[in-house]
């Protein structure tokens, strides 16, 4: 079998990296509706415990300036740890979560309406028990948490309470997105246990008229073109560093060049 040449093999790394980036951000959003559907100020206690039911991870809060009356839903501060499974203890550190929403959309059947959403992420930990790359983008805490929620949301619909509701409409007007730091873990738990990644993104992606009928077209594949960007341009500027440095000489070299 042939062996995976070096730039088709960092393609494929780039692109399982970017989907699991984009997924959080999906993710993260799809609580927020959640939350706003559980009624505001409770919300973060609901959260947290049907991660903790899916996953053992946990979701706090330090400040909720929630007030669906006015259609607010804000937190700053958020924490999300990694499941049980895992030793590293942190996974997301948001810096605010803040949606805009029409609160009356949200009762009865129809389209769940938010005018302006804005996701600021400080850090991401991706966590894996492989140390090496590629394997551990097909297993990490990430893929864990959104396995096990999506299960308990497909049992959640498909309990015996009567008909099998379809799946709500939404529409956001305006979505900002900030991603600051990304972290990859190899070796979780082990003695293997390195850092493969510790990089400073920063960038800022925004979107208008997102629907769940073009969420693909709107947010997945220009999201992923933006963060396929800007960790290339980190990626070539980290190569450039290290070709750029000069060895230090050794002691000998240092006393043969005085003589």
């Amino acid at each position: 079998m042939p062996e995976v040449s070096p730039p088709h093999r960092s393609g494929i790394l780039l692109r399982k990296l970017l989907t699991i980036l984009a997924g959080l951000v999906a993710f993260v959003l799809l609580a927020g509706l959640l939350a706003v559907w559980a009624l505001g100020r409770f919300s973060p206690g609901l959260v947290d415990s049907s991660l903790a039911d899916a996953t053992g991870a946990r979701f706090a809060v330090e400040n909720n300036d929630t007030n669906l009356l006015a259609g607010r839903l804000s937190y700053a501060g958020i924490t999300i740890t990694n499941p049980t499974r895992w030793s590293e203890r942190e996974f997301l550190k948001i810096r605010r979560f803040h949606l805009d929403v029409d609160p009356w959309s949200f009762v009865g059947a129809g389209t769940q309406k938010v005018h302006e959403a804005e996701l600021d992420i400080d850090r991401v930990v991706l966590t894996g028990k492989s140390d090496k790359l590629l394997e551990l983008l097909g297993d990490n805490n990430a893929l864990d948490i959104a396995k096990s929620y999506k299960e308990a949301a497909r049992e959640t619909s498909a309990a015996p309470a009567g008909p099998a509701q379809p799946a709500r409409a939404y529409q956001i007007d305006k979505l900002r997105v900030r991603v600051g730091h990304l972290t990859v873990i190899g070796g979780d738990g082990t003695a293997r246990r390195r850092v493969l990644l510790d990089q400073d993104i920063n960038f800022v992606f925004e979107a208008q008229g997102v629907t769940d009928r073009n969420e693909k077209e709107t947010i997945e594949q220009p999201l992923q073109a933006l963060l396929q960007k800007e960790l290339t341009k980190a990626a070539t500027q980290l190569l450039f560093d290290v070709r750029t440095e000069r060895p230090r000489p050794s002691v000998t070299e240092q006393l043969l060049r005085d003589k």
